[in-house]
Formats: C-alpha cells, structure tokens, sequence
C-alpha cells in the first residue's frame, strides 16, 4: 500500500514540476548563456530534461549526491556570502524556504536571494491548502509543532516515513508553511503566482524579472 502511494505521489509532483518548470520557461527568456542559482537543489535531477539548457549552480546545507550535475556548492541559503550581488540572472527554489527553523531565517534566505539574484523564482507549498503534503494528513499544519513531531513519529503515511526516513518525517513536521501574504512579505515586489491543484492553491510562487 504505502508503495502504490508512493508512486501516485511522485507522479502528481513530477507532473506539477513538469508544468512548473515549463511555465518558469515561458516567464524567462533562458539561454545556454543565463546563470541560474538552484537554492536548496540536490543536484541529482537534471535541468536539460526539462529543456533548460543553461549554467546552473546548486547549494545546499548537504554533500554533493555521487551523480551530481553542474556547480555544487555546500553551503547556507542564509548566508551566501560566497556569491556577489546580482552573481546570478535566476534565482530558483523549489520547497526549501518553508523548512527553514524559524521566521527569522526565513527573512535572512529572501533577502540573501534578492541580493544575489537578478531575478527570482521562489516555491513554497501553500500553508492553507488542506492536505499537508509533507505528512499527507488533512490540517495537520495547524497543530502545534510538538503535536506534529509527536505524530510524524507514530504516522506511517507521511512522504517521509514511507521512504523509511523517520528523521526526515520529523524534520518535516517543524516545517513553517506559508500564506500568500506571509510570501509577499519576505519577498516584497514580486508577484504571487498560485499554483492549484482541483481547483485549490496547493504551491504559492514569489516571481521578480531582471529589471
């Protein structure tokens, strides 16, 4: 069971990173010449898949993975002093901002991203939409932090925890979802895209151009 759940997830994700990644094409005019910054990025998924054929640095608080492709770079989100200002034509990330440990850090990664990005393209999973899809449990976001840790542990249906990562799980269950307003805070100027899935937001996207 938890693997047929497993693969209907990582199918939903896929396509809604597809179409994701197709509307950031549409949105910027990217070229083999334009130097994108992957914030959070692994490094172990392949932009050219996606038709992005461009420089891309990753960062990231973890070791390279063995099949990394492009820079890899181990270092903070909120703190990228190794980078100049507007280093990079696009910022991107994917998921990461809402897994940061405190509103304040949440505040040091935007303003690191607005700094060394020309432009920006920032996802985070929307905090009211009704399933949390770390812990794939309804409303679950609304609990107190130590109720959601207490219930990652003992839950086996969250992401996590079905790929056999328990500390994963319970680092997920600390994640800090997002509202649109909370979105447009940390990233003043931007526009919001939402990102629905049946008719309701699942993803919220902070989204500046060059110029």
């Amino acid at each position: 069971m938890k693997k047929c759940i497993l693969n209907v997830l990582f199918k939903i994700s896929s396509a809604l990173r597809k179409k994701r990644i197709a509307k950031l094409i549409q949105c910027f005019k990217i070229t083999k010449n334009t130097t994108i910054l992957d914030v959070g990025g692994s490094g172990d998924w392949d932009w050219k898949s996606f038709g992005v054929f461009a420089s891309v640095t990753s960062i990231n608080l973890d070791p390279p993975p063995r099949n990394s492709n492009g820079r890899y770079i181990q270092g903070d989100a909120c703190d990228m002093h190794m980078f100049k200002d507007d280093e990079f034509d696009l910022v991107f990330s994917n998921s990461v901002i809402e897994h940061l440990l405190s509103c304040k850090d949440q505040q040091r990664m935007a303003s690191e991203i607005r700094r060394v990005g020309k432009s920006y393209w920032i996802q985070t999973p929307n905090r009211h939409f009704p399933l949390e899809l770390h812990l794939c449990f309804p409303l679950v976001q609304y609990w107190p932090v130590k109720w959601r840790i207490a219930f990652a542990r003992i839950w086996p249906f969250s992401f996590e925890k079905m790929r056999g990562r328990t500390d994963g799980a319970i680092a997920d269950a600390k994640a800090i979802l997002l509202t649109k307003a909370d979105l447009q805070s940390l990233f003043p100027g931007a526009e919001i895209i939402c990102e629905r899935f049946m008719g309701v937001t699942k993803s919220l996207i902070a989204f500046k151009e060059q110029g």
